[in-house]
C-alpha cells in the first residue's frame, strides 16, 4: 500500500508562484517544537534533527496499520516579543535582536494523528536529548487568508521577497494579522549551499 505523501495530499499548501498572491489556509496539525533565539545557532539544527526523530517515530507507530505516510517538509513560524513593537511585514528578522526570536519548527501530520501519538513518540527519544525534546508538542495551527510568494536562493535575499509581500498588501489594503510562516520545499543544513532553496 501507498504511503500518504502529504505535500502530494496537499499540492494548494505546498505550491507557490514566483509572485505575491492571497490564498486561503486549511486549519492543519503539525509535530512541533517552540523555542526562542537566532536561527544562525547550531541548537536550532539540534532542534530541527530532534523535531525529525520525532516525527519519524510518530510515522514509526503508523507502520502497516493501513495509515502509513511519509516525512513532510520542515516549516517554521517567525515573532517577536510584544515589546519589541508591531513590526511591518519585511522586518519581522530585525525589529527586535535575533537572540530574542521566537520559532515554532514543524511538521505536518495527517488529521488522525492526536496529541498521544505525539507524547508516546517524545517517550521514545533518546533519554540525552531529554532537556531539548520539552519543546515538542502537537499544535494546530489556523491560518486562514494570507499572502504568500515563493522564495528561491539563500535566505540572505528573503527580504527582497518580504519587501515584495509587504507592497502587494498594501496596494491591496491588506493589513498584518497573522505571523511570519515559511515553508522548505528543499532541506538545509548549515554550512550547506543555498542556491537551490525553494522556500514558500
Amino acid at each position: 500500500m501507498k504511503k500518504l505523501n502529504i505535500p502530494e495530499y496537499y499540492p494548494r499548501y505546498y505550491t507557490a508562484t514566483d509572485h505575491p498572491e492571497i490564498i486561503d489556509i486549511e486549519n492543519a496539525n503539525f509535530i512541533s517544537i517552540l523555542a526562542k533565539g537566532s536561527f544562525t545557532e547550531k541548537i536550532f539544527y539540534q532542534r530541527i534533527a530532534l523535531l525529525k526523530q520525532a516525527a519519524q517515530a510518530v510515522i514509526d507507530h503508523f507502520h502497516d496499520s493501513g495509515k502509513d505516510f511519509e516525512l513532510s517538509v520542515l516549516e517554521g513560524l517567525y515573532w517577536n516579543d510584544k515589546k519589541y513593537g508591531q513590526h511591518s511585514i519585511s522586518r519581522v528578522f530585525d525589529t527586535g535582536p535575533l537572540s530574542e526570536l521566537n520559532y515554532r519548527l514543524m511538521i505536518r501530520l495527517p488529521e488522525y494523528v492526536t496529541q498521544q501519538h505525539i507524547a508516546a513518540a517524545k517517550g521514545n527519544l533518546d533519554p540525552i536529548h531529554k532537556e531539548l525534546s520539552k519543546g515538542i508538542e502537537f499544535f494546530e495551527y489556523q491560518e486562514g487568508k494570507c499572502i504568500q510568494m515563493l522564495h528561491k536562493g539563500p535566505f540572505i535575499y528573503e527580504i527582497e521577497t518580504l519587501g515584495q509581500l509587504e507592497q502587494f498588501a498594501e496596494k491591496n489594503s491588506l493589513k498584518k494579522r497573522g505571523i511570519h510562516h515559511e515553508i522548505y520545499l528543499v532541506d538545509f543544513t548549515t554550512g550547506g549551499t543555498q542556491e537551490n532553496l525553494k522556500t514558500i
